[in-house]
């Protein structure tokens, strides 16, 4: 288990490395993005389209207010979980194809392949995340509820592990896979509660919603970090039932795929 844990940190730190290596802006990347993002969409749906996001719990608030600074931080920790997984689903599909010689020519645990695609999109969390903090701390509006976040984040990280491993395997015989997430990715954007509350959703379509892992993972942390909502024990633990499910599913699924891998490549 050492060895492993050692093996995915150093695949791990080559991955990040690799990715940015030769940029001017190198590791601020991951900051100038989702600012840059939140810029353009914020002047757009906020500013040209009128689109508010209600301020809850305060008098007199409703779906037709708030201003541009909450806006644009309800937005910024809805792209921190959708940049998470479009980042899995974007690249997952080439983890193991990209790696030909992992497959052919030594003896490597291909599994930790997709692990580390998900280790990096993590990154993408921990930013936004980190920035919400210290927006808190700086606004004296830090809550005891921010201490859930631990266990918001196993479910998401075990839905994230199951996609990634579902993809790596079957993009390995179906190259298409790879061809379809960017389309599939955008579609999943404004399917997602991001640039509106998920009660903005008409009533009859809601449920529908809701069952998008995305959307649930993104008004949970608005609620964390936003809102000093805890989480909803009983809807973290369907999450967790589910994603723990997937994942196990997954597993068995890239198990079976993986003994073809060296035919195919």
């Amino acid at each position: 288990m050492n060895r492993w844990s050692f093996l995915y940190a150093q695949w791990l730190k080559r991955e990040l490395a690799g990715r940015y290596r030769g940029s001017w802006l190198g590791l601020l990347w991951p900051v100038a993005q989702p600012l840059a993002q939140i810029a353009v969409f914020t002047l757009i749906f906020h500013g040209f389209m009128q689109v508010r996001w209600p301020t809850l719990g305060a008098p007199g608030s409703s779906p037709s207010g708030g201003d541009a600074w909450t806006y644009a931080l309800n937005v910024f920790a809805g792209l921190a979980v959708f940049n998470f997984f479009a980042e899995v689903l974007g690249r997952a599909p080439s983890a193991v194809l990209s790696q030909p010689n992992l497959v052919t020519k030594v003896r490597f645990p291909l599994g930790l392949l997709p692990a580390v695609t998900v280790g990096a999109a993590l990154v993408h969390i921990a930013v936004g995340v980190a920035l919400l903090l210290l927006v808190a701390t700086v606004g004296g509006k830090l809550s005891p509820q921010m201490a859930w976040l631990p266990l918001w984040l196993l479910p998401v990280l075990l839905y994230a592990a199951s996609a990634a491993l579902l993809l790596s395997s079957m993009g390995v015989y179906l190259r298409d896979i790879g061809q379809a997430m960017p389309a599939l990715t955008s579609l999943l954007m404004f399917l997602t509660p991001i640039f509106y509350p998920l009660a903005a959703v008409p009533e009859r379509l809601r449920g529908l919603f809701e069952l998008n892992p995305v959307a649930w993972a993104a008004e949970s942390l608005r609620g964390l970090l936003m809102n000093g909502q805890g989480l909803v024990l009983a809807e973290w633990a369907v999450h967790l039932v589910v994603s723990a499910a997937a994942a196990g599913l997954a597993a068995v699924v890239f198990r079976r795929l993986e003994k073809g891998f060296a035919d195919v490549i």
